[in-house]
């Protein structure tokens, strides 16, 4: 039996696991790391915390698997995407932290940076509104930091980052992550002279873009085998952008599939065979990596980060409680969270922390809670909050519909999978029937398929799929309470509409 290992590094932690052929989780060790907000709307985090974390639970999760090392025929990479890491002549970080892909600090000069940019003809290359993301954050440190500026040699995604670290004999990209950094075509994926120069970047700073998922790049070194536990020679594969890993992992392979991941963001990928621009330029139309089809794509700025806010700021007793217990504190929030009830008795929450990105674009958007009384209890708030993100992707979904046609089917994944009263909510609200696969761990499984690929245990992605994929589980909407969260909905859409046209604009 030969095994894969998985690494999914994400923006608040990471997880690393081994699977088997068939992609039956053996094992799994995970670590979370923190963010930094130096300023209001400012995003960090150290890129070494990072890697020592990543390497860390590469360890962990080879040692608890009990496998030998030799039998670990290879691994790849699932990133967070958009940070940037940015590299000197010597391969090492010019800046202690990387600025993460939440981070709004360019907002302020994106009005005079699109005076100079013809956003149709952007549209029209990449597929993705200037400014969408936080590419334009290299405007800002040439502007407001030119000597690290001057130092920049190479700009990194995370994924070719991480794969030059395990052993990588150069910098090599795949497609979800050259379409997050907005300076390539969307036609073909590969860079654009007409984008780089609008961000005052040289082609050679760039990665090369491989578009065959799972493709071997290099091997693991002698170093970094004693930091991991992989073993020296083991073949290092190109991974992906998490989402797309996610999606892999969860078989999104024919049209009509429907993707929600909730992790940091909220993320909603529709498969489509058919390549049609959104004509409200609010979904990025993508390629779906080894299927030959398309990804509509768009995604919340913040999905259950705004759950995670609510943890580490309000939930001190939760955390402790956990902890004691050797429980997870998210479950013990959801269970108080029940004691309220659908529609949370009246408050609605809006977890756009960090900005709008969805039907309404509007970096200055941030998290607000409507019709707290005196009588509001902390499980409303948590409910409040769990309806809000669910609510977010009701409103994709629909999004979706106008522009992409009708969905088969619904996947959930990320975090959110572990949470059978979440599942619930989000079955009820959409009113549609979700299914959960049996690994929950979709990114590493993702990877690791990409790994297995690469060291030849699967021929392509859909071989991947048949194998490793499988439907575990299907939470059924509950007549009871669909008219309540109807309501709830309508009032999450009138709210939404007044904050961003009226409060914040």
């Amino acid at each position: 039996m030969r095994y894969l290992v998985g690494i999914d590094e994400g923006t608040t932690g990471c997880k690393a696991c081994v699977f088997d052929e068939k992609g039956t989780l053996i094992a799994s060790a995970s670590k979370e790391y923190p963010s930094y907000y130096p300023q209001p709307g400012w995003v960090e985090q150290d890129i070494e915390e990072i890697k020592n974390s990543v390497f860390t639970t590469c360890r962990e999760a080879i040692e608890k698997s009990g496998v030998s090392p030799d039998d670990i025929a290879g691994v790849s990479h699932s990133n967070q995407g958009i940070t940037m890491v940015l590299l000197d002549e010597n391969e090492k970080p010019v800046r202690n932290r990387t600025i993460g892909w939440q981070d709004l600090r360019f907002t302020e000069m994106l009005p005079r940076l699109q005076k100079n940019v013809d956003e149709d003809e952007h549209w029209e290359i990449s597929g993705m509104m200037y400014g969408t993301y936080n590419i334009p954050v290299l405007n800002w440190i040439r502007e407001n930091e030119p000597d690290t500026w001057a130092r920049v040699r190479r700009i990194c995604s995370h994924q070719d980052y991480f794969l030059r670290q395990y052993g990588a004999d150069g910098y090599y990209i795949d497609e979800g992550n050259v379409n997050f950094l907005s300076m390539a075509r969307q036609s073909d994926n590969e860079w654009d002279e007409r984008l780089t120069r609008l961000y005052g970047v040289d082609k050679s700073m760039l990665p090369t873009v491989v578009h065959t998922p799972g493709k071997v790049v290099g091997a693991v070194t002698a170093e970094i085998s004693a930091l991991t536990g992989l073993p020296e020679g083991c073949k290092v594969c190109l991974g992906g952008l998490d989402a797309n890993c996610c999606a892999t992992g969860a078989g999104a392979s024919e049209p009509g599939t429907q993707m929600l991941i909730i992790g940091t963001a909220g993320v909603s990928i529709f498969i489509s065979d058919k390549l049609v621009p959104d004509r409200n330029r609010r979904l990025t139309v993508r390629s779906n990596p080894g299927f030959d089809n398309w990804q509509y794509y768009i995604m919340t700025n913040t999905g259950a980060s705004s759950f995670r806010w609510f943890r580490d700021e309000m939930c001190s007793m939760e955390v402790a409680t956990g902890r004691l217990m050797g429980c997870d504190p998210y479950d013990i929030i959801t269970a108080t969270a029940s004691n309220s009830k659908p529609g949370a008795n009246g408050i609605t929450a809006l977890t756009c922390f960090q900005g709008s990105h969805v039907r309404v674009k509007n970096e200055n958007a941030r998290g607000t809670f409507f019709g707290i009384n005196l009588a509001t209890s902390k499980a409303d708030i948590a409910e409040a909050i769990l309806e809000g993100i669910c609510f977010e992707m009701k409103d994709i979904l629909s999004m979706n519909r106008e522009a992409a046609g009708e969905i088969s089917h619904i996947r959930l994944c990320g975090g959110v999978s572990k949470s059978p009263v979440w599942c619930q909510m989000f079955a009820d609200i959409l009113e549609r029937p979700v299914e959960l696969t049996k690994t929950g761990e979709l990114g590493c499984l993702g990877a690791a398929m990409c790994a297995g690929i690469g060291a030849g245990i699967f021929t392509d992605c859909r071989d991947a799929v048949s194998k490793c994929v499988h439907i575990e589980k299907t939470y059924v909407p509950d007549e009871r309470n669909l008219e309540v969260y109807r309501q709830a909905f309508r009032r999450w859409e009138h709210f939404y509409s007044v904050a961003n046209n009226q409060i914040y604009l």
